[in-house]
């Protein structure tokens, strides 16, 4: 009997890094997808300075000024908009319906 060289033992790190690997790549995804949205469809947007106030969101997060429930609720609060679902299947909408 044959034994499938592409057949390797995994360890439950190998399975936590692979996922992390994958959360990262698409997060960069979802990034560039953003500003390549706001560069093609909306020039007259600052791309940049967009891009540079959401790194500085991003350092207000990670420094613990306000959390992701903080900026979902002041989508919703404030621009009517929502963020529905869990992390495979986010569905974002404005109103009560999709």
């Amino acid at each position: 009997m044959k034994t499938n060289p592409r057949n390797i033992p995994r360890t439950e790190a190998d399975v936590r890094r692979a996922r992390r690997e994958g959360w990262i790549e698409g997060i960069r995804l979802n990034e560039a997808l953003w500003l390549l949205t706001l560069f093609d469809k909306y020039p007259e947007v600052d791309a940049a300075a967009v891009w540079f106030d959401v790194c500085a969101m991003t350092k207000s997060t990670d420094q613990r000024y306000m959390t992701a429930a903080d900026v979902r609720n002041t989508l919703r609060e404030e621009y009517g908009f929502d963020l529905l679902g869990g992390p495979s299947k986010a569905i974002a909408h404005r109103g009560g319906s999709p």
